[in-house]
């Protein structure tokens, strides 16, 4: 049994990979941010078809924060939510989130209220699966670079707020 030149390489590779991400912070880091991401890709593939059955709608934000939910576990990250009791339950009002990351989803997820409709900015909606769950999940899209325009998609939100109590 002959072993070639990339067989051997890639052995060693395989070999040399617990090491590095053992011995290496960020190489710890981009590994679990690429499973991160590739997970969230994997869980919009699946809430494709669960969303679509109810097309386009604010309740669809139930089945995302359900398959997001088990992330934190997965990850080992525990979460606190504190003032909660301040979110008034049957009235409309505005949260306000200036997120950093896509890990900040797993904490949005925690905090945000049945029946909230988001804003994310436009290029959100062009990721692939990502942007059509959002899509269905009834996130309401702005393109920051046109202020007017993002304006006035916040007032017709401002007024789908009011009139259809989300």
């Amino acid at each position: 049994m002959e072993v070639t030149v990339g067989t051997a390489a890639l052995a060693l590779a395989l070999l040399l990979l617990p090491l590095l991400y053992e011995r290496c912070g960020s190489f710890r880091f981009f590994c679990k941010m690429g499973f991160y991401n590739g997970w969230i890709l994997l869980l919009a593939l699946l809430a494709i078809p669960l969303c679509a059955l109810r097309g386009r709608d604010v309740e669809n934000m139930k089945i995302i924060r359900g398959l997001m939910q088990h992330v934190k576990r997965l990850y080992g990250i525990r979460m606190e939510v504190r003032g909660a009791q301040h979110f008034p339950p049957r009235q409309p009002y505005v949260v306000v989130s200036n997120h950093q990351s896509s890990l900040d989803l797993l904490g949005m997820m925690e905090v945000l209220p049945d029946r909230c409709v988001p804003i994310a900015k436009r290029e959100l909606l062009y990721m692939g699966a990502v942007g059509v769950v959002c899509w269905l999940g009834g996130i309401i899209f702005i393109d920051r670079k046109r202020t007017h325009d993002a304006i006035s998609v916040m007032a017709e939100a401002a007024h789908t707020m009011l009139s259809q109590d989300v």
